[in-house]
């Protein structure tokens, strides 16, 4: 195909046969293992790495309205726990047995995304790795900026590999085919996906963002290709969620870590450990050092250092490091300074644009030349780099986005005639800043700032009256609007410059409730507290307020703890609905980290419930969790909820109503907001709300509506009877239930075959609370016929006090991990033996007050010796063992085979005589019991003594002894 004025390219698809993929394959190979073997950066990159783990973020990844510095901040938000080896992790994987078609990994600047991408290339060239797929093509978005015209996909990868065209990339459909588009946050085109034109032809011209969108929303090669995608968390927003299948993040090096690095990459062990101490005092440059070229940049200056010990830093600053950085740079480069200008205009410019990667026009812009830029980029020290790119085209980068943004406040500082007006104008800058990119270089132009006004006064000047208006100035921008996300780098503007008034006011506010300057709102003064308190303690849980001081009024003076914690346990805190309006504000505050609250067994009732709702219905509402739980709530409490979810519906994961009386129209009007589409409700908790067979025919609404999110549904204590069951069973089978719980709702044993229905019909349902029903022995019977069946797979049963004497209705083979047939009048039944052995899978086994005596022991005994080799919890507490049934069991407890780990003997008739045995048991090598219960028996001082000698010596596992004092 040829087009005019463009270079003619072969891009018609030509079939091959298996030996030219291979060769293809070996070709590519061949050119990214010579491409990826040296470092990015050249020889002047630091040889030391220290291998960065991926995490699996547990929420969404949306738009991040922070600057890096205070994403990283451990008080920012907890590491994540969940790792993952990024070898195989993108183009071999699988999620839910789907195959991961998007992945996603974001990372602050410099957090070494770039060098997962280069070890997984390279593995891959070497055979290493991900050796399913056929093909795998690099295609950095630094790169792609450079090209203009409209394109084919086989046009473009022939730019990036023009070695290919023998013997010609084609067929790709029929290939396993990754993609790697490495720095999106680098890309400076818009990524259209509403609007792009669709292209499902790889031969089919179009412009690079057209190209990229229609391969990432999966019109082009839709099932042959995977996509790996790394960006700054400012630029995930650009692709939409949905077409993103996983996310992980690169969170950098842990503390263990960073004093790793300095200990291998420092020869002499003094000097380590003095710049690991420098650094811990330094506690903002500390915090930075997560980040591993951070930890490079920091080797190359602090170990040419000798000042180590005596010299003293404001913990809290950053800018004396980037100026001791830029002075040591001066030592290697005697155009140092007139470079340094240069590069701090194009590093202001292209900052304020939003660019962390340059080209030669932009160098050209600030009468850069090339040749300067790249003598430059040669300095060991990593202040500015170049890299080679597409067609042998320069590429420029500083070594950090901290080094761009200390260079432009550098440039910025001298720029400007006056120092107040200066600032002023910087700070205000920052504040209309989108993603917070001018909060560093704020602090640094205040650190250069600060500096100057010290030499000031050093040469006997007095300048306080300028710093001291930039101060005020910047408090007022605080308190104007401290729930702004940019009040929070204010504040650490004002450490850098020293000062720590407002802060002494915060923390005043918090302790009295009492605005330290009437000027500005409470609410104000409240939000200020709040994010203090959050920056400072990182997250937190309230777990309620002292019980002397529980009441409406403690409550308004702990609003700013509410605020800064994610969880806040106020229940039977002897609330009323005058509180209900204060935490609906702080629900909608923009500095709230609430997640979960919990405000069950207060006496809210409708009113506060309103209230409350009024709060929830608002865009900036982000809870999760709420429970309501005997809160006094009726019919127009839950209509105001369902508004308030027709408002606001995507974020609520779990709601409790559990003990208040909607009646019929209330459950209706409840239903009616939780069934919109975006309405992503997993549990749902309507215990003992007084309802009937209208709940059942209302929960069905619900779930024919919308039935993929709901997981655990509690209707217990409800007069639902047969034929309520019945009907939410039927719609049950739409969905991916996973907890139920029937507790006390009416049963008999004719509900028992749409129960059979259901175990079968719904393979995800894992736990099921049966217990309380009068399902009889009958009803049981049919009910276990589902166990042993490949559809069943639940894990829990509760069929407690359910009427239950025939012990054989449980002679099934399953997957059970828990049962518990408590309360039902079972007794020492010869059938014992064929039970136990089948229910070798069980790890909880509870069959207290089932009428049992010392006879059943001996069948325990030869269970836990044998096939009950999962057991790690067994409850006989009510049933008349003695001692003489304890001395028996202590052959099953000393058994190699048996794994119990918590055992409870409540109110069975053991005497001192029982605890000996006990005790026994509990000092045998073979013995894994931690938590041992005993409460109701007639011990004595005397089996006291015995049991807690045992649990007090650390030779022996027993951890927690509930006994009689």
């Amino acid at each position: 195909m040829f087009h005019p004025g463009r270079e003619n390219h072969q891009t018609e698809p030509r079939e091959v046969s298996d030996s030219n993929v291979v060769k293809l394959s070996n070709k590519l190979k061949a050119t990214l293992k010579k491409k990826y073997q040296s470092p990015p950066g050249g020889e002047t990159e630091h040889p030391f790495y220290i291998h960065c783990d991926l995490q699996y973020p547990p929420g969404e990844s949306g738009e991040v309205n922070q600057h890096e510095y205070i994403q990283i901040k451990p008080t920012f938000r907890e590491r994540h726990q969940w790792r993952c080896s990024p070898l195989s992790l993108y183009f071999d994987s699988e999620l839910d047995d789907e195959r991961v078609r998007i992945a996603l990994t974001k990372g602050v600047s410099g957090i070494g995304k770039t060098s997962q991408v280069r070890m997984i290339i390279l593995n891959w060239a070497e055979g290493k790795g991900n050796q399913q797929c056929t093909l795998i093509f690099p295609l950095p978005f630094r790169e792609l900026n450079l090209l203009k015209e409209r394109l084919s996909l086989i046009e473009l990868l022939y730019k990036f590999f023009p070695e290919l065209k023998e013997p010609g990339i084609s067929n790709l459909e029929n290939c396993r085919v990754g993609f790697i588009l490495d720095g999106l946050d680098e890309f400076r085109h818009p990524l259209d996906f509403k609007n792009s034109p669709i292209v499902t032809d790889v031969t089919e011209p179009s412009s690079v963002p057209a190209l990229l969108t229609n391969l990432i929303n999966g019109n082009l090669l839709p099932f042959a290709s995977h996509i790996w995608i790394t960006s700054r968390p400012e630029a995930v927003h650009h692709i939409p969620l949905q077409y993103i299948n996983e996310v992980t993040e690169i969170e950098g090096f842990t503390d263990s870590q960073k004093e790793e690095f300095f200990r291998r990459a420092i020869i002499h062990t003094d000097q380590a450990n003095a710049i690991i101490h420098h650094l811990k005092y330094s506690e903002s440059l500390y915090v930075l050092c997560q980040i591993p070229i951070i930890c490079s940049i920091s080797a190359s200056v602090l170990v040419r250092q000798t000042w180590l010990s005596d010299k003293e830093y404001d913990p809290g600053a950053l800018t004396p490091m980037y100026t001791d950085l830029l002075a040591l740079l001066q030592t290697q480069n005697q155009n140092t300074q007139k470079m340094a200008i240069k590069l701090g205009e194009l590093a202001f410019k292209q900052l304020v644009k939003g660019n962390t990667v340059f080209y030669r026009e932009d160098l050209q812009e600030c009468d850069i030349n090339c040749d300067e830029g790249s003598e430059f980029a040669k300095v060991s020290i990593p202040i500015f780099r170049e890299d080679i790119g597409l067609q042998q085209t320069k590429i420029y980068y500083f070594g950090h986005t901290t080094i761009q943004e200390f260079f432009a406040a550098m440039w910025f500082n001298r720029s400007c005639y006056s120092l107040d007006e200066n600032l002023r104008n910087a700070v205000d800058m920052a504040l209309q800043s989108k993603n917070g990119k001018l909060d560093l270089f704020l602090r640094f132009l205040l650190g250069f700032s600060q500096s100057f006004i010290q030499s000031i006064a050093e040469a006997g000047y007095n300048s306080s009256e300028t710093l001291t208006e930039t101060v005020e100035y910047i408090k007022k921008k605080v308190m104007e609007n401290p729930a702004s996300p940019r009040a929070l780098n204010l504040l650490n503007c004002l450490t850098e410059l020293g000062d720590s008034s407002l802060e002494t006011d915060g923390v005043s506010f918090l302790n009295t409730g009492i605005s330290p300057d009437a000027k500005y709102p409470r609410a104000h003064w409240s939000d200020l507290a709040a994010v203090l308190l959050a920056s400072q303690s990182g997250p937190i849980d309230m777990l309620g307020l002292e019980v002397k001081k529980r009441g409406d009024e403690e409550l308004l003076r702990m609003l700013p703890v509410i605020k800064a914690s994610q969880t806040a346990t106020l229940s039977y805190h002897k609330l009323t609905e005058k509180s209900c309006e204060c935490l609906a504000s702080a629900l909608t505050s923009k500095v709230s980290n609430l997640k979960t609250l919990n405000l069950s067994f207060n006496t809210l009732k409708d009113s506060g419930v309103q209230l409350l709702a009024a709060g929830l219905a608002k865009p900036h509402c982000r809870l999760e969790r709420l429970k309501l739980s005997g809160c006094r709530v009726k019919q127009n409490g839950f209509a105001a909820l369902a508004k308030a979810l027709k408002s606001n519906p995507l974020h609520l994961r779990e709601l409790d109503l559990s003990g208040n009386e909607p009646g019929e129209s209330g459950v209706f009007y409840l239903v009616d907001g939780l069934k919109v589409v975006n309405c992503k409700l997993q549990i749902l908790k309507l215990s003992n709300c007084k309802l009937g067979l209208e709940l059942s025919r209302a929960l069905a609404v619900l779930l024919i509506d919308n039935p993929r999110h709901l997981r655990e549904l509690d209707v217990s204590m409800n007069n639902l009877g047969d034929r309520g069951v019945k009907l939410l069973m039927d719609i049950l089978k739409s969905t991916q239930i996973y907890k139920l719980e029937l507790y006390c709702c009416q049963l008999t044993e004719k509900c028992c075959e749409n129960m059979f229905r259901c175990l079968v019909n719904i393979p995800s349902l894992r736990e099921l609370n049966l217990s309380n029903n009068n399902l009889k022995d009958e009803g049981v019977k049919m009910l276990c016929n589902a166990f042993g069946l490949p559809a069943c797979q639940l894990e829990k049963l509760n069929v407690a006090s359910c009427g239950i004497t025939q012990v054989r209705v449980f002679h099934f083979n399953s997957v059970l991990k828990e049962l518990d047939i408590s309360r039902n009048h079972l007794g020492d039944s010869d059938d014992w033996a064929d039970v136990l052995f089948c229910l070798s899978s069980l790890e909880t086994l509870r069959v207290s007050d089932c009428k049992l005596t010392e006879k059943c022991c001996g069948e325990l005994v030869k269970a836990l010796s044998s096939n009950l080799t999962n057991l790690k919890e067994l409850d006989l507490s009510g049933n008349d063992l003695g001692d003489h049934g304890v001395k028996t069991l202590y052959m099953g407890l000393t058994s190699r085979c048996c794994t119990l780990e918590r055992l409870f003997l409540r109110c069975c008739g053991i005497t001192v005589k029982g605890c000996s045995s006990l005790a026994l048991a509990l000092k045998s090598s073979h013995s894994s019991i931690t938590e041992l219960g005993l409460m109701g028996n007639d011990t004595g001082e005397e089996g006291l003594r015995i049991l807690s000698d045992v649990r007090d010596n650390q030779r022996y596992k027993l951890q927690t002894l509930e006994i009689n004092d």
